[in-house]
């Protein structure tokens, strides 16, 4: 087997500094995942929005998305990268809904792709929050309307009206007012006998998803800025976790994470490190057998 190519000499992240990231989007990403990008690695941020991103789906229902989170922020880079011989793509996609593991309370995932087009590797990076304003309900009343405007923060939150929760026949978007949310309302009442009002998910006008997508934007900053030890390759992360950490009663494998394992893109390289979270053993309260 032959030696993993180094690329120490390039001298990653410092490498990135003064090179030009170009972000997939039509709805303002490049302003909230650009700070720590820049600050961390030195990228030089811009907003790509030669494709119509809406195509792949939108929050609003007109379109559906066909393709899961990853896979569709995958096709943006893609159709990005039609554009382009060398250089840096970044797209992101959100999705809104019950938690993946409490179920029970609204969450919100989003999934960034970092892709490097001249050596075809790509970054992933995943994470979810529980601070997301993401509502919908079906109004008939002004009073109604308004409370759900109160509720959501209106209008730094904005708002769409819908003639249907699902494949609508009309849409309205960026309401500036409350008086504007009300007229709008009563139109689509008059004309089709039903109005759904949701939050706006779009970046642009959904500050919860900026602060998410703020935070995001450092995950991956610090993850681009993690150098692999063997080939000198970016995003040297943790991959998967190793579970066991001992209970300090009876020194039984607990469900808590005994160890990381952090893993290079480029060449495989893996490096272990154990007890993360700073303990090397667990309270009895989290054992299987001193807590059933």
């Amino acid at each position: 087997m032959s030696a993993p190519v180094s690329y120490h000499h390039l001298l990653y992240p410092a490498f990135f500094c003064g090179k030009e990231l170009r972000i997939v989007t039509r709805h303002q990403k490049n302003l909230y995942l650009q700070p720590a990008l820049s600050a961390k690695t030195g990228l030089i941020c811009k907003a790509f929005t030669e494709i119509d991103t809406d195509l792949l789906g939108t929050f609003s229902g007109e379109i559906d998305r066909t393709l899961p989170p990853l896979e569709c922020a995958r096709e943006k880079c893609r159709q990005a990268a039609a554009y382009f011989t060398d250089g840096y793509l970044l797209a992101s996609e959100g999705s809104f809904g019950p938690h993946p593991a409490l179920g029970f309370i609204a969450a919100g995932e989003e999934w960034l792709l970092f892709y490097d087009i001249a050596e075809k590797k790509e970054l992933v990076v995943r994470d979810v929050t529980l601070d997301t304003c993401f509502r919908a309900e079906e109004i008939t009343e002004e009073e109604t309307c308004i409370a759900f405007l109160e509720s959501v923060g209106f209008p730094e939150q904005k708002v769409i009206l819908k003639s249907a929760r699902q494949q609508p026949q009309k849409v309205y978007k960026d309401l500036a007012s409350d008086l504007v949310v009300v007229e709008k309302m009563k139109v689509l009442l008059q004309t089709f006998g039903n109005c759904y009002i949701e939050t706006d998910m779009r970046a642009m006008n959904n500050p919860a998803r900026q602060r998410h997508l703020t935070q995001v934007g450092e995950i991956l900053a610090n993850r681009l800025s993690s150098i692999c030890s063997h080939c000198g390759w970016y995003g040297f992360s943790v991959s998967r976790v190793e579970r066991g950490l001992p209970c300090s009663w009876c020194g039984s494998a607990t469900d808590s994470v005994l160890s990381e394992v952090l893993s290079c893109i480029n060449c495989g390289f893996e490096q272990e490190q154990f007890f993360p979270a700073g303990k090397q053993q667990e309270d009895p309260q989290f054992c299987n057998q001193c807590n059933p």
